[in-house]
C-alpha cells in the first residue's frame, strides 16, 4: 500500500511573528549601522580631552549645583566679573551630569554615545536618501576620518546631531508624512539653548522651501515644485522654529550670538586654530581636499541625480569648511547623503531573502562586547591627561601658592578652571569671546608672540607666575631673563616664578 504523504504544519503566526522580527532586528543593514557605531567607538575613545572640554563641564557643574545660570565671570583673574553668559548653557548642563557620576568616565560614555548615534543618525539620513543602505553605509565609512576630528565632549556635537535630525524631518516630510515637521520647533528650543548651530539648521529648512519653489531638470539637477498645501506647511514650520529661539534664559541673546561671534571677534576668529581655513598640506586637508576632487570627478563621469536644495546646502559646507576648519563636520553631514548617491549606482541594494539574521547577530554581539572590553579605563582617561595637560604642574602650584596673577597656556585655561584653581591662577581659557571684548585676548597673543611691548604686558597684569610648555618661545625668554626663574618642569609644562627682589612692593 502506498504511504500516505504528509503535510508540514504551516508555522504558528507567533512564529512566523517571531521570526519577521528576528530578520527586522538583526539584519543587515542593522548590522551595518552597528559596524559605523563601532568605528565611532574606536575613535572617540582616545579624543575625550580637547581644550574647551574641562570648563564646559565645569560650567555645567556651576549650573547645576546652584541651580543658576552665570551672567558674570566667575573663573578668571583678567576678567573676573565682566558681563559672560554661558551661551551653550544646556548642552554644558549635560556635560556637568554626565561627569558627576563617575568623573571622566561617565563623561567618556557620554562622548561616546553621542558620537555612535552621530554616525547612526547619519548613515540613517543617508539610507533615506539614496535608498540604498550599502551605498549609505560606504559614504559614512568614507566620511568617518572628516567626521572622526570632531568626536570631542563639547557642545557641538549635540549641535551636529540635532542638525542631522532636522534633515531626516525634512526628508521625512518631503515623502508625505508631514507630521514629521512639527517635531521641529520643540527641536529648536532645545537647540538655542544648546548650541549656536541651530543657524545652519535654519538655513536647511529655508533652503529646502525656496527650492521647492522652483521645477526643472537639468543635467544632473532637479527641483520640484512644493504643492501650495505644502509650500505653507514648510514655512510655518520655519516661522514656528524661528519664534521659539528667543525662549532662553537669556533672551534673544542665544539667538543673536552666532551673528557676535561672526562680526565682534575678529582675533578669536583669525587666530584660533579652529576657526582658521583648511590647509590641505596635512593628512586632515589632504584627506578633505581629495575626498571633494574625487567626488567631483565622479558627478562629472557618472552624472548621478542631485536634489538643488542638496546641492547648494553641501557647496554652502565647502566653502563654509574652506574658510574656518570649524565648518567641515557640516561639510560631513551635507555630503554624505551626495556621495552615498554616487555609490547607489554602483552598489545592490540590500535584499531581505538573502539575509543572514543569526550571523548578523553574533556579529553584533561581537562589536558590542569589543567595545565593552576597550572602553577606556581610569587608568586609560589618566595617560590622555597627562599626555596634554599639566597634572602634576598643577599639583606643584597646590602645593606653592602664587602671589598675584598666573600667566598659563590658553590649551590649558580650561583644565585650570576644572581642577579648581582660584581666580588669580587663571589667565585665559576656552571662552575666547568675553576676553577679547576686554582686549585680554589680544595683550595675550602679544605675550605669546614676544611682541615687543610683552614684559610690560607681563607687568599690567601683575603677572608673578607663568605656567607654559616648556619647548615654547616665552619659555626661553624666561630662562634667561634676570628676574624670572623656572621653579618647576616636567617633559611637558614648565613653571617660571618672578624673583622676590624684582616683585612689585
Amino acid at each position: 500500500m502506498a504511504a500516505v504523504p504528509t503535510l508540514a504544519a504551516p508555522p504558528s503566526p507567533a512564529a512566523s511573528g517571531g521570526t519577521s522580527r528576528l530578520r527586522h532586528v538583526f539584519s543587515f543593514p542593522v548590522l551595518l549601522g552597528a559596524l559605523l557605531v563601532a568605528a565611532a567607538f574606536s575613535q572617540a575613545r582616545n579624543t575625550l580631552l580637547d581644550p574647551d572640554t574641562w570648563w564646559h563641564m565645569a560650567v555645567g557643574q556651576r549650573i547645576l549645583a546652584t541651580h543658576a545660570l552665570p551672567w558674570s565671570d566667575p573663573y578668571s583673574a583678567t576678567v573676573a566679573g565682566a558681563p559672560w553668559i554661558a551661551y551653550e548653557w544646556l548642552g554644558e548642563a549635560a556635560m556637568g551630569a554626565a561627569a558627576f557620576f563617575a568623573g571622566l568616565r561617565s563623561a567618556s560614555f557620554l562622548l561616546i554615545f553621542l558620537s555612535g548615534l552621530l554616525m547612526l543618525l547619519l548613515y540613517y539620513y543617508a539610507s533615506l536618501k539614496c535608498r540604498n543602505s550599502k551605498a549609505a553605509f560606504v559614504a559614512c565609512a568614507v566620511l568617518l576620518p572628516v567626521l572622526a576630528a570632531f568626536f570631542t565632549l563639547r557642545p557641538q556635537l549635540f549641535g551636529a546631531i540635532f542638525l542631522v535630525l532636522t534633515l531626516i524631518a525634512l526628508e521625512h516630510f518631503r515623502r508625505g508624512r508631514e507630521r514629521a515637521l512639527w517635531f521641529l520647533p520643540p527641536l529648536f528650543l532645545v537647540w538655542v539653548n544648546t548650541h549656536g548651530s541651530f543657524v545652519f539648521g535654519l538655513l536647511a529648512l529655508g533652503a529646502t522651501w525656496l527650492c521647492g519653489q522652483l521645477e526643472f531638470s537639468a543635467g544632473g539637477w532637479f527641483a520640484e515644485r512644493w504643492s501650495r498645501r505644502r509650500s505653507v506647511q514648510l514655512l510655518l514650520a520655519f516661522l514656528a522654529s524661528t519664534l521659539v529661539l528667543p525662549l532662553t534664559p537669556y533672551g534673544t541673546r542665544l539667538a543673536a550670538y552666532p551673528l557676535a561671534m561672526a562680526f565682534t571677534q575678529p582675533l578669536n576668529t583669525s587666530n584660533i586654530q579652529e576657526w582658521l581655513p583648511l590647509e590641505t598640506r596635512g593628512f586632515f586637508g589632504g584627506y578633505i581636499a581629495g575626498l571633494l576632487l574625487l567626488f567631483f570627478l565622479a558627478a562629472l563621469l557618472q552624472r548621478p541625480r542631485f536634489r538643488l536644495s542638496d546641492l547648494l546646502l553641501a557647496s554652502f559646507a565647502a566653502m563654509a569648511a574652506c574658510l574656518h576648519v570649524r565648518f567641515v563636520l557640516l561639510l560631513g553631514i551635507f555630503l554624505a547623503p551626495l556621495i552615498a548617491g554616487i555609490f547607489a549606482d554602483w552598489l545592490p541594494s540590500y535584499q531581505p531573502e538573502k539575509d543572514h539574521p543569526f550571523l548578523n547577530a553574533a556579529l553584533i554581539a561581537l562589536a558590542a562586547i569589543g567595545m565593552s572590553s576597550f572602553f577606556p579605563t581610569r587608568g586609560d582617561l589618566g595617560r590622555q591627561v597627562d599626555k596634554a595637560y599639566p597634572r602634576e604642574a598643577v599639583q606643584f602650584l597646590s602645593a606653592h601658592s602664587v602671589q598675584g596673577t598666573l600667566l598659563n597656556d590658553y590649551g590649558w585655561g580650561g583644565y585650570l578652571i576644572w581642577s579648581g584653581r582660584p581666580r588669580n591662577e587663571i589667565f585665559i581659557d576656552g571662552r575666547a569671546d568675553v576676553y577679547e571684548y576686554a582686549g585680554v585676548l589680544a595683550d595675550y597673543m602679544s605675550i605669546v608672540h614676544l611682541a615687543p611691548n610683552a614684559m610690560q604686558l607681563l607687568k599690567k597684569y601683575n603677572v608673578q607666575a607663568c605656567l607654559i610648555r616648556r619647548d615654547v618661545a616665552l619659555a626661553t625668554v624666561l630662562s634667561n631673563a634676570p628676574d624670572w626663574q623656572r621653579v618647576y618642569a616636567d617633559q611637558l609644562a614648565a613653571i617660571y616664578v618672578k624673583k622676590l627682589d624684582s616683585r612689585a612692593p
